[in-house]
């Protein structure tokens, strides 16, 4: 940590924190900071943020190690001061280079170097203060939804006649579509059962679990209410607009057309609601009905949003897919594939060709209500959304498989130490995350709450969320301002993201592993699988033979991979353009 008498250096420390050399604990941080102040000018931005995002996790552990040791509040802030000078100097290590160093060099004891020409900085112009202000203006701009809200805004907000133009490349969805979606973004789909499936339909249960399953029949009832809320939202603008035209006696005429196309669309708008009021009715009195719809209604998405490219070949390659679905990376969503797979076959809606059904409500014959005031989503919105129900769905596969102890004591705490977690930095991560003073196992308590947290509130809990009873919580309660403005469903979500990527990679390797085992135990016992004329595999007693072996030796030419560019995700708007309410529900078994 810092020196104690830091603050009377002999030397100037420019309001910068000098670092103590003869401190054996600050060894590491000290030649890690002499590192970047040796890199090249010409060095690669992605390298130079790898460099300081390691800088960045050390001065992180060590507060961590203060806090758990109970250290002195003066070493964890001097600490917090070296962590912003460095982000000062990355910040401006682009643009102006050797002013960003100079921070370096006083922090390791140094004099700065003056710059070539007289009107230059010696320092970085934007002082810290300045630089946490337009942070903070940055946080307040920030939108509060997570990309897949934003894409079904998007939706809602882009009806309007069909023109054949802007919609050839788009999915063409109805009010209750979008709603449905709404529903699924913000819980997932029920984590398929083979034993048990149908009582995760039907709403015949005598006694719902408390756990993290949800059920498609409990699904039905949110959509509903959040449908009746819709429609008395819609009726209340409308009426608003009709009691001013009916008191407009003095208004001109063009301000009275205007009013009167504004009750146009507002009468259509309720319309819709309407129809999806009595959707949500239907669907609730047959829950199998909406659960059939759920699947195929995400098979169009999927089919829509493109192909995704699974080629995991290579570390630059690696890192990128790792970084790609809005940091989900691309083997959750192929495991959201054949989630999808298994509750379409028991719910009889796959094709002749074994692939599931993709069905929307409007179709080219345009017989529906709403065919010419669909709602449109483009390929970037129809991942968006997929990435969110999938996220949610593997993240709810994993904790129903997994108690929380494990999830505590050995999961999590092995994904924090994945070289793969570390190179997805988490901007906006408060200071306190995880830091908890004389507690064993702390090291990720508020990752864990988090990811049960979310899956009990959902996206569409989030402010709910914020009541309840974890560790996360009660920190916040305590942080500054800023901090708790930052805290938005986006800002968690990418944390939420790179954990889920990273605990489903542990859960692949672990099923693989079983397989093995299981194979290892059969060949042990004599037990083999050939092949039967009907097609199933037979088990039968090896004499020590091994089958099959002419075809072991048989030479198949390989099948060259073709590469698959995975399209982007969908970026987060600059300004909302939408009317449409994000409809919050207080905590609910699904």
């Amino acid at each position: 940590a810092p020196s104690g008498n830091q603050d009377v250096e002999v030397a100037p420390d420019h309001g910068f924190c000098v670092l103590d050399q003869a401190d054996r604990n600050n060894v590491l941080l000290v030649e890690m900071i002499r590192g970047n102040l040796k890199v090249k000018q010409g060095t690669k931005a992605q390298q130079m943020k790898d460099y300081t995002t390691l800088i960045f996790e050390e001065i992180d552990q060590r507060i961590k190690d203060l806090s758990n040791s109970e250290g002195s509040d003066a070493q964890i802030e001097g600490l917090e001061r070296i962590r912003k000078n460095v982000q000062l100097y990355f910040e401006h290590s682009r643009k102006s280079p050797r002013a960003a160093k100079n921070v370096l060099r006083v922090m390791l004891g140094k004099d700065p170097v003056h710059p070539k020409a007289a009107t230059d900085s010696l320092f970085p112009v934007e002082k810290i203060e300045k630089a946490e202000k337009t942070a903070q203006t940055k946080q307040k701009r920030k939108r509060i939804f997570t990309p897949a809200d934003a894409a079904l805004n998007r939706a809602l907000a882009s009806l309007k006649d069909d023109n054949e133009d802007e919609i050839a490349h788009c999915l063409l969805l109805t009010s209750t579509e979008i709603l449905m979606l709404t529903v699924l973004s913000s819980q997932g789909v029920p984590v398929f059962d083979a034993k048990n499936w149908s009582s995760l339909v039907s709403n015949e249960l005598a006694i719902i679990e408390d756990d993290f399953r949800i059920y498609f029949f409990a699904m039905v009832g949110i959509m509903e209410a959040a449908a009746d809320v819709w429609l008395k939202i819609a009726e209340k603008k409308l009426q608003s607009k009709v009691e001013i035209f009916n008191n407009s006696g003095d208004m001109s005429d063009t301000a009275k057309n205007k009013l009167t196309n504004e009750i146009a669309v507002l009468e259509k708008d309720r319309d819709a609601k309407q129809l999806t009021k009595e959707d949500a009715v239907t669907y609730s009195s047959d829950p199998l009905m909406f659960a059939k719809r759920a699947i195929m209604l995400l098979e169009a998405l999927k089919k829509q949003m493109g192909p995704v490219d699974l080629q995991y070949v290579g570390e630059k390659k690696i890192r990128a897919l790792n970084k790609s679905e809005n940091g989900l990376g691309t083997k959750v969503i192929h495991w959201m594939s054949k989630e999808m797979q298994r509750w379409a076959e028991p719910f009889g809606i796959l094709d002749s060709a074994g692939n599931i059904q993709s069905k929307t409500s409007i179709t080219p014959a345009k017989d529906h209500s709403q065919s010419h005031d669909a709602a449109i989503m483009t390929k970037r919105d129809c991942r968006t959304v997929f990435i969110q129900i999938a996220q949610q769905t593997r993240l709810r596969s994993i904790f129903l498989k997994n108690d929380q102890t494990r999830m505590r004591t050995d999961l999590v705490p092995k994904v924090l130490k994945q070289s793969s977690f570390l190179s997805t930095a988490w901007e906006d991560r408060p200071s306190w995350w995880n830091n908890v003073r004389g507690e064993s196992n702390s090291s990720c308590q508020d990752d864990v709450d988090l990811l049960a947290a979310i899956l009990d509130y959902g996206y569409g809990g989030f402010d709910s969320m914020l009541d309840g009873d974890y560790s996360f919580v009660s920190k916040l309660s305590k942080a500054p301002e800023e901090d708790t403005k930052a805290f938005t469903r986006a800002a968690v979500q990418c944390r939420i993201n790179h954990l889920t990527r990273e605990l489903h990679a542990l859960d692949d390797s672990e099923e693989m592993m079983n397989l093995v085992k299981k194979k290892q135990a059969k060949r042990k016992s004599g037990e083999v699988e050939v092949p039967s004329a009907n097609g199933p595999t037979k088990k039968k007693k090896s004499g020590g033979i091994q089958s099959g072996l002419k075809a072991f030796f048989q030479k198949t030419a390989p099948v060259p991979a073709k590469k698959q560019k995975t399209p982007p995700t969908s970026p987060e708007p600059a300004q909302d353009d939408s009317d449409v309410e994000i409809i919050a529900v207080k905590k609910r078994k699904c």
